[in-house]
């Protein structure tokens, strides 16, 4: 009779972890657009860019500059503290190989009409990091 390799409990449990590893990286994947509008949403700088690059470049309303993710944190807070978020809807997005750029509308009671916002992020080591944050004003039809 063939006897049946013993294993044990521990090495069954890190096998299955690291089954299970590529789906959990496609779930966080995933949860990267949903992350960032909730944190336009609430008007959270921290949460926007707490899965950034290094070096964030943030365009607000027509001026721009490339920031260290403390720096670019700070300029959000000051632009949700001038124009607080009442509503934030992405409308589309475009995934290429390593690239990801979504746009959306950012609504708040300052701004005759919508502000247009475009997020650009970065596949890097299996995960997406936020590169670029462009807010303009919404060009009247």
């Amino acid at each position: 009779m063939p006897r049946l390799a013993y294993r044990s409990p521990r090495a069954c449990f890190a096998a299955a972890l690291l089954l299970l590893l590529p789906v959990g990286q496609a779930a966080a994947q995933q949860e990267a657009l949903p992350r960032l509008q909730r944190a336009f949403v609430a008007g959270n700088a921290h949460a926007l860019l707490a899965a950034a690059a290094d070096r964030v470049e943030i365009a607000l309303l027509g001026r721009g500059k490339l920031y260290s993710r403390a720096q670019a944190t700070y300029v959000m807070q000051d632009f949700f503290r001038e124009y607080p978020p009442e509503a934030f809807a992405l409308q589309s997005e475009s995934r290429t190989d390593g690239s990801w750029i979504a746009a959306g509308q950012y609504r708040c009671k300052q701004a005759e009409r919508p502000f247009q916002v475009y997020l650009r992020l970065r596949l890097k080591e299996a995960q997406w990091e936020l590169r670029e944050i462009r807010i303009e004003e919404h060009l009247r039809e």
